[in-house]
């Protein structure tokens, strides 16, 4: 029997310190080729690389029906399962990113080339300085499918990999997935770097799939030996399609109000802008780390806690905000007050960067709002009404980037941004009271 059967119990204050550990390691390695790439490729061909990357992550959460998420939850109430549901759950991953990486290939290709190109006026500079990027169809297409299988492949059976030891509370070996991972990537990035050849925007997309690939292989293998092998059984994850769309609506609806404007200030604005704006967003996503840390140290515990029905969830949930919210202001205040250095970080082109970290420094704190109630949400089992609210909310955001992006710019993205966040957490919120009240109503009717 694998040790993963017969997991320690560790307290969430050490799960979260090693997913610090982790994420933190993680966001140092990505922010060191984060850093690499804006400087080297520079805001129009870094923003056209951001906006393919926004759309493969539109996709993302659907390719694999919340594969990674179903594991997790049968993982954590029945620890048994958990050779045939890793087996079953990688199947799914590896079949459905191979398949939607053949399904966003044309849309990435067809941003890139606008991007590129200067969409809607403000790209400019054609394919890229010297000729060196992509040009031709063939060209496009080969390097939007290499940066989409590299994600919706490679990265999903890693997140998977990743979610096996966070199933059975082995959090110190999830943090260690992450790293390795991360690390392989800034590999990349840094002998491309080395290398004689000019570090273009096709060849980092060929590199960062083959070393995404590769390592997901490795990782897969890995797992596979410590749990044991099993047949997979993929219909056990089919027949759980509404669950699992369920999960896919949440994450996609996600992506959509993280993600889409990258795409479409590309291509409405041109490159440039997208690249000031996702530099500018990446910082804020670093800055957001630690709270990230608590809340995948927490999140097997939010399906523990659901037991007890969104009462148990929402206990849990409180018990996170003081340190969270905490720290997210910190975050946020430090943001706005560091803003001037991040051009000394991100080499020339990236002025314009000040302004838009210092509006989007508000972020840390809404997200703290929305995510605590999502995840109380998703623990009683009503992830289908978290899914709807944040339909309604990413359908906001397109809303709203269509009418202020063309109007406004970068200035029209930060404000559909921080609206969009706010109104999810108001959103959610108010639906955990509703949920709340009505169990409250039930408890007391069975009393009488």
């Amino acid at each position: 029997m694998s040790e993963l059967d017969h997991p320690r119990r560790r307290g969430l204050l050490a799960d979260t310190a090693a997913m610090l550990a982790g994420q933190g390691g993680k966001a140092l390695i990505q922010a060191g080729y984060f850093l690499v790439l804006a400087r080297e490729l520079g805001p129009e061909r870094f923003g056209a690389l951001s906006a393919v990357l926004a759309v493969v992550a539109l996709a993302m959460p659907f390719t694999s029906l919340g594969a990674v998420h179903l594991m997790v939850r049968a993982v954590v109430r029945d620890p048994a399962s958990l050779a045939q549901q890793f087996a079953s759950a990688a199947v799914v991953t590896a079949v459905g990113g191979a398949l939607g990486t053949l399904a966003v290939t044309g849309v990435g290709a067809w941003v890139l080339a606008g991007a590129l190109g200067g969409g809607g006026g403000g790209g400019g500079g054609g394919a890229g300085a010297g000729g060196s990027d992509p040009a031709s169809v063939p060209v496009l297409l080969a390097t939007v499918a290499a940066l989409a299988a590299a994600d919706l492949v490679g990265a999903l059976l890693a997140e998977l990999c990743g979610g096996v030891y966070t199933a059975t509370e082995r959090l110190r070996t999830t943090a260690s997935i992450q790293l390795a991972y991360s690390a392989l990537r800034l590999a990349g990035a840094l002998a491309l770097l080395l290398a004689p050849a000019a570090f273009t925007l096709g060849a980092w997309a060929a590199v960062y799939a083959a070393l995404s690939l590769a390592g997901a292989v490795a990782l897969v293998i890995a797992v596979r030996t410590h749990v044991g092998p099993a047949s997979p059984a993929p219909l056990l994850y089919l027949h759980q399609w509404r669950d699992g769309l369920a999960f896919s609506v949440g994450l996609g609806s996600q992506a959509v109000y993280n993600d889409v404007d990258k795409a479409m200030l590309a291509r409405i604005t041109g490159a440039t802008s997208a690249g000031v704006y996702t530099a500018a967003y990446r910082l804020v996503d670093m800055a957001f780390i630690p709270v990230r840390a608590l809340l995948s140290a927490a999140y097997p515990r939010f399906f523990a806690a659901g037991g007890d029905g969104i009462r148990g969830t929402v206990v849990l949930a409180r018990s996170l905000v003081p340190v969270s919210a905490g720290y997210a202001a910190l975050a946020s205040a430090g943001l706005f007050l560091a803003a001037p250095l991040a051009p000394l970080l991100l080499g020339s082109g990236y002025d314009d960067v000040v302004p838009v970290l210092r509006g989007l420094a508000l972020l840390p704190l809404l997200k703290v709002a929305h995510y605590l109630a999502a995840d109380a949400l998703t623990g009683a089992g009503l992830q289908g009404a978290r899914s709807a609210w944040q339909v309604g909310v990413a359908g906001l955001n397109v809303a709203l980037n269509l009418a202020l992006i063309p109007a406004y710019g970068i200035t029209g993205a930060v404000v559909s941004s921080l609206a969009c966040d706010a109104a999810l957490g108001l959103a959610l919120w108010g639906l955990v009271a509703r949920h709340l009240r009505a169990q409250r109503r039930r408890e007391g009717s069975r009393t009488l």
